[in-house]
């Protein structure tokens, strides 16, 4: 791969100048994937390379009264120190499983959503959130839900010549989550997968469940968790294999993947039971 120009710009104004002149630019914050993957890097000859080290806006970190907003920039470092009660919710336990102290300094919450050909560590627990993203292009600034970013085909559709800016989480409790990795291979691994599942009960009645598988492919049963909501704890037995063989099933249909859909559908038998026992 030949470097072909680099641009370091000070600010969006100049970033998105940039891009229009180059869209086929390659951003980089953290680094981290690109000098660990190559599969990351475009499939021609030359690139050019967007640094965005120098934008201050895309660190920042705002609260509001429902909504947390971290810039692009935000490194899984510093969304790990901010306090306990920031409510980060699942995003917290999956951005520790990045790797090292030192990885972690240097990844970017950006840089994990916007890989092009897999779902990276932090992005099943952003799906259980319901995150929103903030893209910038030459048509202006939009927000999309995180799911926007994910094809009909399950896999990333993260628009060319397009900036991912800021991360809205809303603001939540969850009184049961899970993040764990998936069989047994790591990234870069093509095998590579994360399970994060979060739960809300209400006297002993799921209020609110989210389950979301993430690698090559994101799967996530909307319509087939709300089946769960209102159930008592514990569940049936048939409300658990009902549940779990339609996400082995969609899983399967969309990564090809046998061995992913049969972790996939043991994790979240294994954290339903588990909640189940728990809780009663």
């Amino acid at each position: 791969m030949v470097v072909d120009e680099v641009a370091s710009p000070a600010n969006v104004q100049e970033a998105m100048a940039f891009l229009k002149r180059r869209p086929d630019a390659l951003p980089w914050a953290g680094g981290t994937l690109l000098l660990s993957d190559d599969q990351s890097w475009p499939k021609k000859s030359s690139v050019s390379i967007l640094d965005l080290h120098r934008i201050a806006d895309f660190r920042h970190v705002h609260r509001s009264d429902r909504h947390l907003e971290l810039g692009s920039m935000v490194s899984l470092s510093t969304l790990l120190a901010l306090p306990k009660g920031s409510l980060l919710g699942p995003l917290r336990p999956a951005a520790m499983q990045l790797g090292t102290q030192a990885l972690r300094n240097l990844a970017t919450l950006g840089g994990n959503i916007a890989s092009r050909w897999r779902f990276m560590t932090c992005f099943a627990a952003l799906s259980c959130m319901d995150a929103a993203v903030e893209l910038r292009d030459s048509g202006g600034v939009h927000w999309k839900g995180i799911h926007e970013l994910v094809g009909q085909d399950g896999r990333p559709s993260i628009p060319m010549a397009t900036l991912l800016t800021r991360i809205r989480l809303p603001l939540a409790e969850w009184d049961s989550i899970a993040t764990r990795p998936l069989g047994m291979a790591v990234f870069p691994q093509q095998g590579a997968a994360t399970f994060c599942a979060c739960a809300r009960y209400a006297k002993g009645v799921i209020a609110d469940l989210r389950i979301a598988i993430a690698s090559t492919v994101l799967v996530r049963l909307r319509e087939i968790e709300t089946t769960l909501a209102g159930k008592r704890l514990p569940l049936s037995r048939k409300d658990v294999e009902s549940f779990c063989s339609s996400l082995a099933l969609a899983t399967r249909e969309l990564s090809g993947d046998d061995s992913l859909a049969e972790h996939a559908a043991a994790m979240s038998a294994a954290y339903l039971y588990h909640d189940a026992e728990y809780l009663t």
